[in-house]
């Protein structure tokens, strides 16, 4: 049990260790297909906890069916395919999202679709919630679920040929309230900053990331300051 216990210390640290700036899943051969519910993940890639990160979802697809088949008989970037089956979902494919304790796991992206369509003459009725996230053993997740393409036996399927999701660490120091970047970049400037921020409930005041009333209080200005001390990294 000893060296089963010394074994997993280890190999979360060395996950640590490998962990990266950016990761991809794969996303070739999932399924937009009604019913089914698709995940997929970056392991064995890990990535490492940050307080801002990007995501980017693309590809092509092909679909079958007698609908779908008709429209999209050689791969079709994604985000035109989900333009016609719901007009505006497409920039739901890329994002920016903020992650305020700076730990994982968190939610990304959860983005539920719907709407309904004319195609071909036929009334489409399109669902689906696609969700990106990165879990506790700080792997890159991706799924798609409560998928609704309806009437089925005529709307058909949509399979990727090739596709990614991208998740990227965006490089944020919270400490750096006024955004500078001559040296020192951490000064007196970045707690007038934070003050004024306080001062007006400006909701990036909130450096604990408290959510009972009153967010915004003193012990921001404790994690604040411990902010400081540790540095930009």
């Amino acid at each position: 049990m000893r060296n089963r216990a010394t074994l997993a210390a280890v190999l979360a640290v060395t996950s640590s260790a490998l962990a990266q700036q950016s990761v991809t899943i794969d996303l070739t051969d999932v399924r937009l297909q009604n019913g089914l519910a698709q995940m997929r993940s970056s392991s064995p890639n890990p990535i490492s906890p940050a307080y801002r990160y990007t995501y980017a979802i693309t590809g092509n697809a092909v679909g079958s069916g007698v609908i779908l088949g008709a429209l999209f008989p050689t791969p079709t970037p994604l985000a035109q395919i989900f333009e016609t089956l719901q007009p505006g979902s497409s920039a739901f494919l890329n994002g920016t999202a903020e992650n305020c304790p700076g730990t994982h796991p968190v939610t990304l992206a959860n983005e539920a679709l719907a709407g309904s369509q004319v195609l071909l003459g036929i009334t489409v009725n399109f669902a689906a919630n696609l969700v990106t996230g990165i879990d506790a053993g700080n792997f890159a997740t991706f799924s798609l679920t409560n998928v609704v393409l309806t009437p089925s036996a005529l709307v058909g399927s949509l399979r990727i040929t090739t596709g990614s999701a991208v998740i990227t660490r965006v490089v944020l120091c919270p400490a750096n309230c006024d955004a500078s970047t001559s040296p020192p970049v951490l000064n007196v400037n970045d707690f007038v900053c934070f003050l004024n921020k306080f001062s007006v409930g400006d909701p990036s005041a909130n450096c604990d990331c408290s959510a009972a009333a009153p967010v915004l209080n003193v012990n921001d200005f404790v994690c604040f300051l411990n902010q400081f001390s540790a540095g930009c990294t």
